[in-house]
C-alpha cells in the first residue's frame, strides 16, 4: 500500500511542472499574438452625428459658389515609396468641420480629425485628434469678393466649393499624410490659422490635400479625393490600397 502511495505521488510530482509550463507557455503565446494585434481607436458615432446636424444648420441656407482656383505648385509623389518619405501616411476620421478665417478672396475650413491608425511614420500619433486646414468651406462675399471688380452684394453667407479638393463629409474616413508643423507667427497665413485656434501642439498640415487626399467608398476602397487627378495618380492609389489593407 505504501509502494503504491509513493508511486502515485511520484507521478504527481512529475506532471505537476509541465502542465505549469503549458500554462505558461500559452499564456507566453496569448501575450506574443496580442503584441500583433493592431491598436483599434474607438469611434464615436454620437459626436459624429452631433458635429454632422450642426455643419448641415450652418451650410444649408447658404449659397454654393464653385471654384477651380488652387494656388501653389508642389512636388506630387507617384509612388508609395517617394509618398513614405513626405510624412506621417495616416488612417484617419473626420470629426468636425468648422468655419475660419481665411485671406481675402479665399476659403477655408478648420477641420479636426483623428488619427486611427499610423500607416507609416510616428506610432504615437495613434488616437490624437489633430486640426488641419482644408480649402473651400463657409465664408461671406464681402470677404470673398473683396477688392474685386463686379457688382456689391448685400453680404450673406456662401459655401465655396473646389473640385480639386471637395470638402470630406464628417464621418468620412481617409489616408492621408501629415507634414511637419512649422507654424510660427511671422507670416499672414500662421497669424490666420492661430486666430482661429491653431497651435503647434493641436495641429498638422496636410502634406497636399489636392493629390494625396483619399477617402474611403462605399465599397470599402480608397479614392483619392480629386476626380481630376485620379486617373493619373491610378498606380499610387492601387499601392495605397494593396498595402494597406
Amino acid at each position: 500500500m505504501m509502494k503504491k502511495t509513493l508511486i502515485v505521488l511520484a507521478l504527481l510530482v512529475f506532471v505537476l511542472p509541465l502542465s505549469a509550463c503549458g500554462v505558461n507557455s500559452g499564456s507566453s503565446s496569448n501575450q506574443h499574438q496580442a503584441s500583433k494585434t493592431k491598436p483599434k481607436v474607438k469611434r464615436d458615432e454620437a459626436l459624429i452625428k452631433k458635429n454632422q446636424a450642426t455643419w448641415v444648420k450652418l451650410t444649408k441656407d447658404a449659397e454654393v459658389v464653385k471654384t477651380d482656383a488652387y494656388s501653389g505648385d508642389s512636388i506630387v509623389p507617384t509612388k508609395l515609396s517617394d509618398l513614405k518619405k513626405a510624412g506621417d501616411i495616416v488612417k484617419g476620421t473626420v470629426y468636425n468641420l468648422e468655419q475660419m478665417d481665411a485671406p481675402k478672396n479665399m476659403a477655408f475650413t478648420k477641420a479636426k480629425i483623428r488619427v486611427d491608425q499610423v500607416l507609416s511614420g510616428d506610432k504615437s500619433l495613434v488616437g490624437k485628434d489633430y486640426y488641419v486646414v482644408l480649402r473651400g468651406g463657409l465664408t461671406t462675399t464681402d470677404i470673398y469678393y473683396a477688392d474685386m471688380n463686379r457688382t456689391k452684394e448685400v453680404d450673406h453667407d456662401i459655401l465655396v466649393e473646389n473640385p480639386e479638393a471637395p470638402l470630406p463629409k464628417i464621418g468620412t474616413q481617409f489616408i492621408t499624410v501629415l507634414d511637419k508643423n512649422n507654424l510660427d507667427s511671422g507670416s499672414e497665413y500662421s497669424q490666420i490659422l492661430m486666430k482661429s485656434g491653431f497651435t503647434k501642439k493641436n495641429s498638422r498640415p496636410i502634406f497636399d490635400e489636392q493629390f494625396s487626399f483619399w477617402v474611403k467608398d462605399k465599397s470599402g476602397k480608397y479614392i483619392l479625393n480629386n476626380p481630376k487627378a485620379s486617373t493619373d495618380l491610378e498606380d499610387l492609389t492601387w499601392s495605397i490600397n494593396h498595402e494597406f489593407k
